[in-house]
C-alpha cells in the first residue's frame, strides 16, 4: 500500500517524531511518503528520499492543497495518514477529492486543547475510514468531545528510538540534579518547576536544569532574571536529549495535562526516575512506584511535597525503580509500535 504521512510541519512535537522514526527505519522503502505543508523553526530532520517540505511558512494558506492534489495522483496514493489539526483538514478535503483513497486520522492530543478542532472533528469523521489515539485518555477525548465511535478508534502509543535514547551508567541512586523538559508553555507546568527550585534555594546540594522551548520562553527568562536562584539554569533547546538526560538525576514532569507524554518514556529509556503530575496520558505511561512515580494533581505544593519525599528515599530504591524504568520503556520501541501500525492497516 502506497502511503502518505502528512503533516502541519517538520518542528518539535510527537507526531513529528512518529513521522521521522517511520521514514528513517524505512530508509528505501518506496511506497512510504511524508509531507510537510509549512515550514517551521525549528526543524527536525528527516533523512529519506521521498519527504518533502512545502517551501512556505504561512500557516492558514491553501495553496499546498493544490500541489497535494497533483502529488496524490502522480505517486498513486492509497492512503493518506494525517496528524495534527491543518494536515487533518486538509486531509479532509483530499479525501472528498479522493474518495477511494483511505483517510487515517491519527490524534495526538489537540483534541484536548482546541474546542475548534473538537467539533471539526465530528465532520471529519464523516470522511475518516478510521481514528488512531495516541493513548487511551486521548481515544476517551475523541468520543467525549467529537463524537467519534469507540470501535473507530485504535490506541497506538507512540515510540521512542533506543538508538538515541540508551540507559546511562553508573546511577547512584542520590538526585543532586532535577531537569525539567518539554515545551515553555502554561499547560507545560514549567511555572511550578520555577516555584519548586525556588524552594529548594537554600539546599546547595540540589540543583535545576531546564531545556526547551516555546511561546512562553521570553516570560521563562524573565522570571528567571527576577528571582535569581542561584540552583536554576535553562538552556533553551536542545539538539542532543540524551546527553540532558545522562546529566540529571531525575525528571519532573509538571504538566497539567499530556496526551501521552514522550519525554517520560525517553527519560525511563534512559535510566532516568521519573516524578510525573497524575494525570490522564502521563499516569498511563508513569506507574507510581514501578516505573517512576507521580503526584496529586494540584498546585506547586504537592510537587514540593513529592520531590523532598523522593529526595529522602533509600538510594537502592531509586536504582531498582530505574532499573525497571528501562525494562518498561522497552515496549515504546519502534518495532513494537510498527507492529501496531501494521495490524491497524490489514485490520
Amino acid at each position: 500500500m502506497r502511503i502518505l504521512y502528512l503533516i502541519d510541519n517538520f518542528s518539535l512535537g510527537g507526531a513529528q517524531i512518529v513521522v521521522k522514526g517511520i521514514m528513517e527505519n524505512h530508509p528505501g522503502h518506496k511506497d512510504l511518503f511524508a509531507v510537510a505543508l509549512r515550514i517551521k523553526e525549528p526543524l527536525v530532520t528527516i533523512d529519506h528520499p521521498q519527504v518533502k517540505q512545502f517551501g512556505s511558512k504561512l500557516k492558514y494558506s491553501f495553496r499546498p492543497l493544490i500541489y497535494l492534489n497533483r502529488f496524490i495522483s502522480m505517486n498513486r496514493i492509497e492512503m493518506i495518514h494525517c496528524q495534527l489539526p491543518r494536515s487533518i483538514l486538509f486531509g479532509y478535503l483530499l479525501k472528498c477529492l479522493h474518495p477511494d483513497i483511505r483517510y487515517i486520522i491519527h490524534e495526538q492530543g489537540d483534541v484536548f486543547e482546541s474546542r475548534m478542532h473538537a467539533r471539526l472533528l465530528r465532520l471529519f469523521r464523516k470522511k475518516a475510514d478510521g481514528f488512531i489515539a495516541c493513548s487511551r485518555s486521548t481515544g476517551e477525548a475523541l468520543q467525549l468531545r467529537s463524537k467519534v465511535d469507540a470501535a473507530d478508534i485504535r490506541v497506538i502509543y507512540n515510540f521512542v528510538d533506543p538508538g538515541r535514547f540508551i540507559p546511562k551508567r553508573n546511577f547512584s541512586g542520590k538526585i543532586r540534579k532535577i531537569g525539567f523538559a518539554g515545551r515553555i508553555e502554561q499547560r507545560k507546568g514549567w511555572r511550578e518547576f520555577v516555584d519548586l527550585a525556588g524552594h529548594f534555594q537554600a539546599n546547595e546540594r540540589i540543583s535545576f536544569h531546564m531545556a526547551g522551548t516555546g511561546s512562553e520562553e521570553k516570560k521563562l527568562l524573565r522570571i528567571i532574571r527576577e528571582c535569581n536562584y542561584p540552583n536554576l539554569s535553562f538552556s533553551g533547546f536542545i539538539q542532543d536529549m540524551q546527553k540532558f538526560y545522562h546529566e540529571i538525576d531525575l525528571l519532573i514532569i509538571p504538566s497539567h495535562f499530556e496526551p501521552m507524554g514522550m519525554v517520560a518514556i525517553e527519560a525511563m529509556a534512559c535510566g532516568v526516575p521519573v516524578l510525573a503530575n497524575d494525570v490522564p496520558g502521563l499516569n498511563e505511561v508513569v506507574r507510581h512506584g514501578v516505573n517512576g512515580w507521580v503526584y496529586p494533581e494540584g498546585t506547586a505544593s504537592a510537587l514540593i511535597r513529592a520531590a523532598g519525599e523522593l529526595m529522602e528515599l533509600d538510594p537502592d530504591q531509586l536504582v531498582a525503580t530505574a532499573e525497571r524504568a528501562i525494562a518498561y520503556a522497552d515496549d515504546y520501541s519502534f518495532p513494537a509500535f510498527w507492529k501496531r501500525l501494521m495490524h491497524y492497516y490489514e485490520d
